[in-house]
């Protein structure tokens, strides 16, 4: 998590980000494109630089605790060096926001040009490729924080009350240097993991965390809609 020196800094930033959301082609409605699950060797140590590479699946399996399988999955996580300026390197345990992360195609064309080779979802670790439900483009990387991606059937004009699935985009993605390793891996171009940290920096994807389903899981899977909401940030 990357924080703001002084609420001064916060609204100059926040403020520039919401000038870009013009501009953002943001849609009230997406579609699920593909899912993708783990793969199958998770482990570091197993697979060192393609631990997070995952593969395309019929469907994923989702509650509370994040997506059934994955390595990622649980109410707690221990803290990382993203959260040491919280924690420190203390291995605390927090709760769990990164249960599922979603790219566009726009990301992975994007990077793809910028790097020479394809970037797919699944060399990014993506679970889910979320685009536009009119097929125009647009980068996930914009939707602000805090937005919920409500998931519905395929034919649904609204979502259902409740829906099939609730996500809360927690944190935008940077790009990192372990998937960095597994794209030039994947190419057998050392100088990939580099250039990709680099040019990750803003369109990368965003992880989300499970609102609902807690007590039955969900499948989220190919077609189904996703509604995009803003919240206030008040309730009544």
């Amino acid at each position: 998590m990357i924080f703001y020196e002084n609420l001064t800094e916060y609204i100059d930033g926040e403020s520039k980000k919401l000038e870009q959301l013009k501009q953002a082609n943001i849609p009230a409605v997406g579609v699920i494109l593909e899912v993708y699950g783990p793969n199958d060797h998770q482990d570091m140590q197993q697979n060192p630089g393609g631990h997070s590479v995952t593969q395309a699946v019929e469907g994923l399996r989702v509650d509370c605790h994040g997506i059934e399988g994955d390595r990622h999955l649980g109410l707690t996580r221990s803290s990382t060096a993203r959260e040491a300026d919280l924690y420190l390197r203390s291995r605390a345990q927090i709760v769990n926001r990164r249960q599922i992360f979603a790219v566009s195609l726009y990301e992975c064309a994007l990077l793809s040009k910028q790097l020479g080779v394809e970037v797919t979802p699944q060399l990014l670790g993506a679970n889910l490729l979320i685009g536009r439900a009119d097929g125009g483009d647009y980068c996930i990387s914009h939707v602000p924080v805090n937005s919920y991606l409500v998931i519905a059937e395929a034919d649904a004009v609204d979502a259902s009350k409740p829906p099939v699935a609730t996500l809360i985009h927690y944190v935008q993605q940077k790009g990192c240097s372990r998937t960095g390793k597994a794209i030039a891996k994947a190419y057998d171009d050392a100088s990939l993991s580099r250039r990709f940290v680099d040019h990750a920096e803003f369109e990368r994807g965003i992880l989300c965390g499970v609102e609902y389903p807690v007590v039955e899981p969900a499948v989220l899977h190919k077609g189904q809609r996703v509604f995009f909401k803003f919240p206030m940030g008040c309730c009544y």
